[in-house]
C-alpha cells in the first residue's frame, strides 16, 4: 500500500503544474495588514484543538478549520507504536483536500492564539506541508486573536468549501528524525539537542501522564518553546532568537534537532530555527520523548526521586 501510494503520489505531483497560483507569499510569517490586503488570494486555514471555539468565537471570513486531531496519530516509531505522531502521507493527502487546498495554492496559517501552545498548532501543520513539498505556506503572526484585536472582520459560521486538488510530493526526509537518529547523536558532538519543553519538564520535577520518565534526553539543551514568542503571541525579532538559542549552546554550524513531550511545541523551536533564522540543516524529532522512553530508553533529571 505504501509504496503504490509512493508511485502514484510522484505521478500525480507531475501532472500539476507548478506556478499554477500567480501568488509568492513574503516569508514564513505574514502580518496581519498583509493578510487584510491579500485575503482572497491565499487559502486560510485555521488548526484548532477546539471545533466550537471556531464558531462561538469567530473566525477570519473564508478561513477553513483543520482539526489538529485529524493531522497526528499513532504511528509506528522504530518499529514501537507512538500517539501522536503525523499521520501517513495519504491521510495527511486527504486532510489537506478536504480543506480545499489545491497543489501550489498560497496557504496562510492561524490559530486561536489563547496562548503559546496555540502557535505549535500551525507550526507543526507548517512542518508537515514543508515536509510534504508544499513550499507556498506562512503563518499569520499573531493568530486570530491579534486579527480581532485589531477590530477586523470575523464571521460564526462554517463555509462550504470544495475539495482541493493537493497531492503529497516525494517526503524531505531532512526534515523529520526518529529515535535510531537520535541514538546515534548521543555518540556525537558535531549536533545540538534542543529540548523545547518547559524548564520544569527539562529538569525533571514535572512530567506528562504518557511520558514514562522524568527528565530530558542526555545531552540536550533546554529553550522553552515559549521563549520564542512575544506576550502577545508574535515572534521575537530574529535578532533576539539567535542570540538566546547561541547562549543556550546552539551551534549554527551544526545539525539541530529539536525536541518536546510529542512534537507539538517542537515544531515552534523548529519553525524559527529552519525558517526565520534559516539554518536548513534543523529538523524534527516527530515522537520525542514519548517515543524516547517507550523505546527504553534513560533520561537525565536533575531532581533526586
Amino acid at each position: 500500500m505504501a509504496r503504490s501510494f509512493t508511485i502514484a503520489l510522484a505521478m500525480a505531483a507531475l501532472s500539476y503544474p507548478a506556478g499554477a497560483f500567480a501568488l509568492d507569499l513574503p516569508g514564513p510569517l505574514v502580518t496581519t495588514e498583509w493578510l487584510a490586503r491579500n485575503q482572497d488570494s491565499v487559502r486560510v486555514l485555521d488548526v484548532r484543538n477546539d471545533p466550537t471555539s471556531f464558531k462561538e468565537g469567530g473566525h477570519i471570513i473564508g478561513s477553513v478549520r483543520v482539526d489538529y486531531k485529524n493531522l497526528r496519530g499513532v504511528m509506528p516509531e522504530a518499529g514501537v507504536p507512538v500517539d501522536g505522531m503525523s499521520v501517513s502521507p495519504e491521510a495527511f493527502q486527504d486532510v489537506m483536500r478536504k480543506a480545499g487546498v489545491s497543489v501550489d495554492q498560497p496557504i496562510v496559517l492561524t490559530h486561536r492564539s489563547r496562548g503559546p501552545d496555540d502557535v505549535g498548532l500551525a507550526t507543526y501543520l507548517y512542518w508537515q506541508l514543508k515536509r510534504y513539498g508544499h513550499d507556498n505556506v506562512a503563518i499569520l503572526d499573531g493568530g486570530t486573536t491579534k486579527w480581532i484585536a485589531e477590530s477586523r472582520e470575523v464571521w460564526g459560521d462554517d463555509d462550504e468549501v470544495q475539495p482541493g486538488n493537493f497531492v503529497v510530493r516525494p517526503e524531505r526526509t531532512q526534515l523529520v528524525t526518529g529515535t535510531p537518529a537520535v541514538e546515534q547523536t548521543l555518540q556525537s558532538k558535531n549536533l545540538t539537542l534542543l529540548d523545547a519543553r518547559l524548564f520544569e519538564f527539562f529538569v525533571g520535577i514535572e512530567k506528562r501522564p504518557n511520558i514514562l520518565k522524568f527528565g530530558h534526553i542526555p545531552g540536550a539543551a533546554s529553550f522553552p518553546f515559549n521563549a520564542n514568542l512575544n506576550p502577545d503571541l508574535t515572534f521575537r525579532n530574529k535578532d533576539q532568537l539567535a542570540a538566546a538559542m547561541i547562549s543556550v549552546g546552539f551551534n549554527p554550524n551544526q545539525p539541530v534537532i529539536t525536541y518536546c513531550n510529542t512534537g507539538h511545541v517542537a515544531s515552534i523551536s523548529w519553525f524559527v530555527i529552519h525558517e526565520l533564522l534559516g539554518y536548513k540543516s534543523a529538523s524534527l524529532y516527530d515522537g520525542s520523548m514519548l517515543a524516547w522512553t517507550k523505546h527504553g530508553h534513560d533520561a537525565q533529571s536533575t531532581i533526586p526521586r
